[in-house]
């Protein structure tokens, strides 16, 4: 049965790396930039 199922779940993520591509090169430094703005222009940094 998972021998079946394997190779269909496999095959269904074949797309995942052109999504994760954009994800991790955008969104990642993105984030941290925005973090980093957000902690650079507070009043109170300790």
């Amino acid at each position: 049965m998972v021998s079946q199922l394997l190779p269909s779940i496999l095959a269904s993520t074949s797309y995942l790396p052109a999504l994760f591509v954009p994800i991790i090169g955008w969104g990642v430094p993105i984030a941290v930039f925005a973090f980093l703005f957000l902690y650079i222009e507070r009043e109170d940094i300790a």
